[in-house]
């Protein structure tokens, strides 16, 4: 007999937009997505296959270009069993040409995911396709997850996980608590069903700005914990020790062989050196700059590192590959130095809520100098030593102490008073024209930004276009000349690049009187968040302070008839201070923006705009001179 719990997730809470949905105007939706993971037992060894459903519409010709459809897997998946068709109102067409493709060819990835392409035939209004294919799953670590929201609104769907009960299976839900949904569990003498069924879900659309569409998104991660053979149990993901224990198990089977050059460049980059910070700082700076970045995703390969000799001979890896020779020549130098499994801010996941590789997308090396864990990222080619790469900031790392002890920390966010912008302004005016001369210093994440964006965001811009494009300085009649940008690294504390300016029609005479905006400069003023385009939550960056000390000299003839009020706004997550001052024959405007986080959530939202607003209204302020 069996027994049902039925758990209603959510009566009362349902979303405004899901309460809105209509589906007769949306020109594309699913009308159902399923998806069935089964797991079952084959001669003492665990068989596991996902079948997938999807259904969906077309109430009008508008979105076509979704009949072009893929399926999406990797060595660690078989696909098999694949059906597709489209129903007209008058026929049945079936889909008769599959082409299977790898992905990312040609780029910088070396991966072995590939995807199978087709088209739906005969597709327009009214038509409604079908989609279904079995996922056969060969590694048990590698369950995945499922997603109820996807790029189109979708008004059923469900996931259903079957398991033998010797086999222990954990999940772990997220964000379920935005949508319409049920969960069912049924149990029967062989078997163990999970279901949860969610109705009316709208769509879900990344936004370069926000954060990781995961932080909302509703989905569940499914795991095994273990299974139970002649009643001796088989771990496989009971909790973090048995992932541990897992990764492990594949850094056993790293190269360890042929290491005489590798150990020759750590003892010849450090001879001269007598700190560990001083040594760590040399080999870091070595890895950075002479091997490349280049990401594996091949197999297994994508989760074990290749031998130090070998990366250190072809000059290039991915990020497992530059974690393990670096943690090979700081060890032979006598640092400690450990393998670190981490995973980006991109993925919201904890080690203890998902023990699972779910969490971890990325591999770095943690160590120990002068009795403090430093996290060392070369993938980062311009972060400067002794700070993480800034988007695995906040995130759990787990160090690889010995084979049976690990440890979790949080990679911390790196404060303010590290990614500094300091900005020297001297303005005079003649004939009308201000002309400027200005010096920017800049440290941390603040250089790191700008001299990558020099190096591979300016394109084929003159510099000259592209500070008027980054900085925005005065109005669209701003010139630049005697452009310095400096040597563009980060290896030193700080970057600087100078710059002369003209800007013209910026200052406003009426009568005898001139007017004139000090803030030449407006950080944050298009930083409005519109609500219903970014729904997902703000990402920032890193913390920073922006300091702007605008100096004009005060043109002959003239008399400084008013001064704004000093302004401040200061909070504990952002604020700003706008001071001042006439010292002899100058003005000087001493401006600070900070910002002390790296998120705004979406219920945040007010209270930022209203800051925003505060600091556009004091970014309008101007000094008026009067004519002696």
């Amino acid at each position: 007999m069996k027994n049902v719990l039925l758990l209603l997730l959510l009566i009362s809470q349902i979303s405004i937009a899901q309460n809105t949905l209509n589906f007769d105007s949306e020109d594309y939706y699913f009308l159902k997505r399923t998806e069935h993971l089964k797991v079952s037992m084959d001669k003492g060894k665990l068989d596991i296959v996902n079948s997938v459903f999807e259904q969906a519409k077309y109430n009008s010709a508008n979105n076509l270009f979704f009949a072009n459809d893929f399926i999406h897997f990797d060595s660690f998946t078989d696909i098999t069993d694949i059906e597709a068709y489209t129903q007209t109102p008058t026929s049945k067409i079936k889909v008769d040409h599959f082409e299977t493709k790898d992905q990312f060819g040609g780029s910088v990835f070396f991966s072995d995911q590939q995807s199978i392409n087709f088209v739906f035939p005969a597709v327009g209004k009214d038509a409604v396709t079908t989609l279904q294919y079995n996922e056969n799953i060969k590694d048990p670590h590698f369950l995945g997850t499922f997603r109820f929201g996807t790029f189109a609104p979708t008004k059923e769907a469900t996931y259903t996980v079957e398991v033998p009960n010797n086999v222990e299976l954990g999940y772990k839900t997220f964000n379920l608590d935005s949508i319409d949904i049920t969960f069912e569990k049924t149990e029967s003498k062989k078997t163990t069903t999970y279901t949860w069924k969610a109705n009316n879900i709208e769509h879900y659309i990344k936004d370069d700005k926000s954060l990781s569409i995961l932080n909302y998104l509703p989905h569940i991660i499914v795991y095994i914990k273990n299974y139970k053979i002649k009643k001796e149990t088989q771990p496989v993901l009971n909790d973090v020790a048995d992932l541990y224990s897992w990764y492990v198990s594949l850094t056993n089977q790293i190269d360890r062989s042929n290491l005489e050059e590798v150990f020759s460049i750590a003892d010849g980059l450090v001879s001269n050196l007598n700190t560990e910070s001083e040594k760590a700082k040399a080999i870091f700076n070595w890895v950075q700059s002479n091997i490349t970045y280049v990401a594996f995703e091949d197999g297994l390969g994508g989760f074990i590192p290749r031998g130090a000799a070998s990366v250190c001979n072809k000059r290039y890896g991915d990020c497992k590959d530059m974690a393990n020779i670096l943690y090979e020549m700081l060890n032979h130098v006598g640092i400690k130095a450990y393998h670190t499994w981490i995973g980006t801010r991109d993925r919201p996941y904890s080690y203890y809520d998902v023990p699972t590789p779910m969490v971890d997308n990325h591999m770095i090396t943690a160590a120990i100098i002068n009795n403090e864990t430093i996290f060392l990222d070369a993938t980062d080619s311009y972060v400067p030593y002794g700070m993480p790469s800034s988007f695995t900031q906040s995130k759990e790392a787990l160090i690889g102490i010995s084979p049976d002890e690990y440890k979790i920390i949080k990679v911390p966010i790196q404060p303010k008073e590290k990614n500094i912008s300091s900005v020297e302004t001297v303005i005079s005016m003649e004939n009308d024209i201000v002309k400027a001369t200005g010096k920017r210093i800049l440290k941390g994440y603040e250089m790191v930004d700008f001299v990558y964006d020099a190096k591979f965001k300016k394109d084929d811009k003159t510099d000259e276009e592209y500070l008027n494009n980054k900085f925005q300085i005065g109005n669209n009649k701003t010139t630049y000349t005697n452009i310095d940008l400096g040597e563009l690294t980060t290896k030193k504390d700080s970057y600087i690049l100078s710059y002369d300016l003209e800007i013209s029609n910026y200052a406003k005479k009426i009568g005898s009187k001139v007017y004139i905006n000090l803030n030449l400069e407006k950080p944050l003023s298009k930083d409005i968040i519109i609500t219903e385009n970014q729904k997902f939550g703000k990402k920032i960056d890193h913390k920073y302070i922006r300091n702007y000390t605008t100096i004009f000299n005060i043109p002959d003839g003239y008399k400084v008839k008013s001064i704004p009020d000093n302004m401040s706004n200061k909070m504990d997550d952002y604020g700003y201070t706008f001071e001042f001052k006439q010292e002899g024959n100058q003005l000087i405007l001493d401006k600070s923006i900070y910002m002390n986080i790296i998120a705004i959530k979406k219920e945040q939202y007010d209270d930022y705009n209203t800051f925003i607003k505060t600091l556009i209204k004091a970014y309008k302020k101007s000094i008026i001179l009067e004519k002696i």
